[in-house]
């Protein structure tokens, strides 16, 4: 018999079972426990938790200010979650002083896009975003109170993420959010 045939199937075959392998993703080779069902061993998914940590009010002259909103998100579960948009509306008092966009939404295959955000399981990454906020004669009173650290903020909006589970399925989720500082 031909041994470079036999060397040549038994390659395909290896080839074949580490492709299956990663197909069916590596949690559904583990033991079962005596209370497991075959398909019920699944985690629950918990959201992503976001948080405002700060905001930076810097005047650079008498009409114009930098504001830098800080935001935590943490990633409880075990899997990496993709952080793909936050988009957010900064309010002073009763008016809104600006808006802002962190990410972006990925367009077809995703092949490392500088705009979106890998979270790894059980970690949490801290994203800024800097504004130009203009005072104008509506808007004086809440833009003094950003200038002089004194102004209570809301920042609503929504973020999208997506979570991939161990035999590769990919949930995508969006999520809105009210905030308040301080």
């Amino acid at each position: 018999m031909n041994t470079k045939a036999i060397y040549a199937v038994a390659g395909g075959i290896a080839a074949a079972a580490i492709a299956i392998f990663f197909i069916m993703g590596i949690g559904n080779f583990r033991p079962l426990g005596n209370s497991e069902a075959p398909g019920t061993s699944q985690t629950p998914i918990a959201d992503l938790q976001l948080e405002l940590r700060d905001i930076v009010v810097e005047k650079t002259d008498e009409e114009n200010a930098n504001v830098q909103v800080v935001f935590d998100v943490h990633n409880p579960n075990r899997s990496t979650a993709i952080l793909e948009t936050i988009h957010y509306t900064l309010d002073v008092g009763q008016y809104q002083m600006t808006a802002g966009d962190i990410g972006v939404s990925p367009e077809g295959f995703v092949s490392g896009q500088e705009d979106i955000f890998p979270i790894v399981g059980s970690s949490t990454v801290t994203l800024k975003d800097t504004k130009v906020v203009m005072r104008n004669n509506l808007t004086a009173s809440s833009w003094d109170t950003m200038v002089d650290g004194t102004g209570q903020y809301r920042v609503e909006g929504s973020y999208t993420y997506r979570l991939t589970s161990s035999n590769f399925q990919t949930s995508y989720f969006e999520k809105g959010f009210t905030l308040t500082f301080p």
